[in-house]
């Protein structure tokens, strides 16, 4: 079982003044009272993480992750793997996005904070995956035909998971969505947030933070 890191989170910053909903059931892996399975290993709720920094330096990667809201692993840590069902019936693992700056995005239809911060996700990936950036939504708990008429209706060109039964939400400690990772080109964990804050995620000041990151 990997290691679990501490995640940092920058000073003042509250999971509670991010738009989240949270799931309708509680995801396979997470128990009622919040505390983490022994099963988990992908990465602690930040609510609980511990302040610090791993390397917070002015104009770093990490400062401006913090600045943009995220919580920062203290530890390298490589994200854990999953196998996950398309809408169209094809087995999809995480491993198959190496090589590519990965939005790993936990959401649901009927959650309208991940509604919102939706179509600057789309924004956000049409502008930069020619560089080698990818997003993968995984739908937590939701029927096949449910998500599918959702993705034809919002135009999302990017990759769609089903996490039916709610094991691999739990394993990344969804219990709040939208839960977006950030992920490495060699599938390790960068950053995590929770919520939604009302920033477009094409903004430009987003939009300078992926660059960057994209140019590591």
């Amino acid at each position: 079982m990997m290691r679990k890191p501490a995640l940092l989170l920058l000073p003042g910053f509250a999971v509670l003044f991010l738009l989240a909903c949270a799931p309708k059931q509680a995801p396979a892996g997470a128990s009622r009272n919040g505390a983490e399975s022994a099963s988990v290993s992908a990465a602690p709720d930040p609510s609980t993480a511990e302040q610090g920094s791993r390397s917070a330096a002015p104009g770093s990667v990490n400062e401006m992750l913090l600045k943009a809201g995220f919580a920062v692993p203290k530890a390298e840590i490589a994200a854990s793997d999953f196998t996950l069902e398309s809408p169209d019936g094809k087995n999809v693992s995480l491993a198959s996005f190496k090589g590519s700056l990965v939005f790993l995005s936990f959401w649901a239809t009927w959650c309208g904070p991940c509604k919102q911060e939706l179509p600057s996700v789309q924004a956000l990936y049409d502008k930069l995956k020619s560089k080698g950036f990818i997003v993968v939504a995984v739908d937590v708990m939701e029927e096949n035909k449910t998500v599918s008429v959702f993705v034809k209706a919002n135009h999302m060109t990017f990759p769609v998971l089903l996490d039916a039964d709610g094991k691999v939400g739990g394993e990344y400690n969804a219990r709040s969505i939208p839960t977006n990772y950030l992920l490495d080109r060699k599938g390790k964990i960068l950053a995590r947030i929770v919520g939604f804050d009302g920033t477009l995620w094409d903004s430009p000041e987003r939009v300078a933070l992926f660059e960057k990151l994209l140019a590591m």
